[in-house]
């Protein structure tokens, strides 16, 4: 029998009450009985970047607090908070920008950059992309890992819950490589080698539209916990008014476990799907015509690489590196497996589907690759500053291409 999906509402405004909400949300699922065996426990928020929790982009550290005490409570002691952030970002910076240093210090806890941590390589049994994927030691050899993501819409892969939070267990380097060889595909065999005993997700306000790190606050007011995590982000995408097929690592979980998407209902308790009226933006694809000197080829590109892009224009029209693109005479960008560009001094080929056509203009790597990469890559290149921008981002992703063939 499936341990149940646990729901309780929570809003921004009853963070007094969050004790008492986290031991009703957690009551149902039996956690208790274990304790007594466990001498420590890892954390592992959402801490990907330095933005307060109330932008929707991180894990708060009142909820955290609050399961540090529940956890101590029940005679844990050893608590570690661990995290790797995003490529670009330092993970202790973000750690004090966000609260979770303090918060270390008041409970003393100890405090793992995940990013900095030795590996260990671990066997992909059923591999999507990887056979053999580096995690770090703390994570891998963990008694206990409690998973506490947030309830965000993602450019890449639609959503973003407890199974792409599990992509800041691994290096800097390894985080490169799912994004060049196929990120969802990458996130489930991630998942099929790190499973949470515990996943407490973080719904007081989620982040909706152009996420993980543009979108807009979603003051969805829930917490969501489970003993599996994919039964928690199935439960989460439904909420979030996501068909479970739309988001690609959710379905290839799936497919390995034998499960059809569209049939499968977890035991749920506390709030039910029915009473709970909540719907995220969804992230924004669309890019034809929008920007003035920025031509698309459009060869119908998966939303992943879409969402980069559009994230990444959207910030260069405000920071005005548009402005200076059309003053330069304008960009050629062509995406997906369905275009062939001729060859041209403004040509950008953007993700995997293009590598074919990688002599014929700038190539930026990845499937798809990180909007902040976009950016970056396609300001230097309209400035004439250099082809390649990101040269090491390029030069990794091509070794790894080169051994595919």
């Amino acid at each position: 029998m499936h341990c149940p999906v646990s729901i309780r509402r929570c809003h921004r405004d009853e963070i007094a009450h969050i004790e008492q909400k986290l031991k009703d949300l957690l009551q149902p699922l039996a956690i208790e009985n274990e304790l007594p065996r466990v001498s420590s426990v890892v954390i592992k928020p959402n801490v990907c970047w330095g933005e307060d929790w109330r932008s929707g982009s991180t894990t708060s550290p009142l909820l955290v607090k609050e399961v540090v005490k529940w956890l101590r409570e029940r005679g844990v002691d050893k608590i570690t908070i661990a995290e790797g952030s995003m490529v670009g970002h330092d993970t202790f910076e973000c750690f004090e920008k966000t609260g979770f240093l303090q918060l270390a210090r008041e409970l003393d806890l100890k405090v793992v950059d995940l990013n900095k941590d030795t590996t260990v390589k671990i066997d992909v049994q059923e591999p999507n992309v990887f056979d053999t994927i580096e995690v770090a030691r703390t994570i891998a050899e963990c008694e206990f890992l409690i998973n506490m993501p947030v309830m965000k819409t993602h450019i890449n892969t639609t959503v973003t819950l407890s199974m792409k939070n599990l992509k800041g267990v691994i290096p800097h380097q390894w985080k490169r490589k799912f994004h060049f060889m196929g990120l969802d595909g990458s996130i489930a065999d991630l998942a099929s080698i790190i499973s949470s005993k515990l996943v407490i997700m973080d719904g007081i306000i989620g982040q909706q539209g152009q996420g993980p790190l543009t979108g807009t606050p979603a003051n969805a007011g829930l917490l969501i916990a489970g003993r599996d995590q994919f039964d928690v982000d199935l439960v989460a995408c439904r909420i979030m008014g996501f068909a479970p097929y739309e988001v690609r690592h959710l379905a290839l979980v799936a497919e390995a476990r034998g499960i059809d998407l569209e049939s499968y209902n977890p035991i749920i308790v506390g709030e039910q799907l029915s009473d709970l009226h909540i719907k995220f933006e969804r992230p924004v694809y669309s890019l034809k015509g929008l920007y003035k000197g920025v031509e698309i080829l459009w060869g119908d590109p998966c939303s992943g690489c879409a969402g980069a892009l559009s994230v990444a224009l959207e910030r260069m029209e405000k920071s005005g590196e548009l402005e200076v693109i059309r003053r330069n005479g304008g960009i050629v960008i062509a995406l997906g497996r369905g275009v062939e560009p001729a060859k041209n001094d403004k040509l950008v080929l953007l993700g995997k589907c293009q590598y074919r056509n990688r002599d014929k203009g700038m190539f930026i790597p990845g499937c798809p690759p990180p909007g902040m990469i976009v950016r970056e890559m396609l300001s230097k290149f309209a400035k004439g500053e250099t082809k390649y921008g990101s040269d090491i981002f390029v030069k990794e992703a091509e070794e790894l291409y080169k051994k595919e063939k």
